[in-house]
């Protein structure tokens, strides 16, 4: 848009609205893209550190065959479960690449279940392809759909084993802490605080925002606790607007503390293109993920 708006002022109306009409398609189109993950490891060393890079790419290379696959599906039912399943890989992705050591408890996903998945998926196809109703052919795409609507089943216990040593860690320090503040005569069962902030009308808009996004994960397996998916969506929506409003000068970046991005963006600014990047990116954080915004983007910012 912001190169159709550029054609609308420099040469005239036609051109000008050729150029949106342009940018609109190429952004449905980019919309409409698979979202691929190109994900890896940090360089390990030892012997361990190769066999979790290999582990580790076979799990991306696995998803985004899945990902490619599931584009195509006709089943309303069906595409629903992949996409859920595809959501939940997403998560445990970017968890294993923050965590790389847990890699060995993931095996199962990585060497069966995923790669099953894919392979079940891709036949399913053929089959539909066929165009044949016999009997049998109905008979096992049927046994397909209610196998892999079990698959996302399968993909939250495999992250949730993954979790099961810091949901431990958690869990100790919780009756540790409580224990503390139960002997010092402060702790509230229901957790009840001394009383609400006055917000500002600004605090109170971000937080209404924010629990859009929120609800827009509901229903999906997160690692995230609710309270700090509140959080990461306040950050997600500040980052999208300004992307959406502000792109043509990287404020986004800045914002995320990418400050060398950010300046390549002012330096470019008079050309365009960096507002044209802005709005995709700005699409991109809003359909992105409270995980992946995790993983992908806040944690880089609050370690750096």
């Amino acid at each position: 848009m912001a190169i159709g708006g550029g054609a609308w002022f420099f040469y005239n109306r036609p051109v000008g609205t050729v150029g949106i009409i342009l940018s609109l398609y190429i952004l449905y189109r980019l919309e409409r893209q698979p979202r691929l993950l190109s994900l890896k490891l940090t360089r390990r060393k030892g012997k361990s550190g190769g066999q979790y890079d290999a582990s580790f790419e076979k799990a991306v290379a696995d998803f985004n065959r899945m990902e490619g696959e599931r584009w195509d599906l006709t089943d309303p039912d069906l595409k629903e479960t992949a996409a859920n399943m595809q959501h939940i890989a997403r998560n445990l992705l970017y968890y294993l690449q923050q965590y790389p050591e847990r890699i060995p408890l993931a095996d199962p996903f990585i060497h069966y279940y995923q790669d099953r998945a894919v392979f079940l998926v891709h036949k399913y196809k053929q089959l539909v392809a066929t165009g044949l109703k016999t009997q049998k052919v109905v008979a096992t795409k049927q046994k397909v759909r209610t196998l892999l609507t079990q698959m996302d089943e399968a993909y939250e216990n495999q992250f949730t084993e993954v979790l099961q040593g810091e949901l431990q860690v958690i869990d100790g320090e919780v009756v540790a802490m409580t224990r503390n503040l139960a002997n010092r005569g402060v702790y509230r069962e229901n957790g009840s605080g001394s009383g609400k902030r006055r917000q500002s009308a600004f605090s109170r808009w971000k937080q209404r925002a924010s629990n859009r996004f929120d609800a827009y994960t509901d229903g999906t397996f997160s690692s995230i606790t609710p309270e700090l998916r509140h959080k990461i969506n306040e950050e997600r929506l500040i980052t999208a607007a300004l992307a959406f409003f502000l792109g043509s000068f990287g404020l986004q970046h800045f914002y995320m503390k990418r400050n060398r991005r950010g300046y390549v963006y002012v330096l470019f600014c008079w050309t365009f293109i960096p507002g044209f990047l802005g709005i995709v990116e700005g699409m991109r954080l809003v359909n992105m993920t409270t995980d992946e915004f995790y993983y992908a983007s806040y944690l880089r910012k609050y370690r750096a």
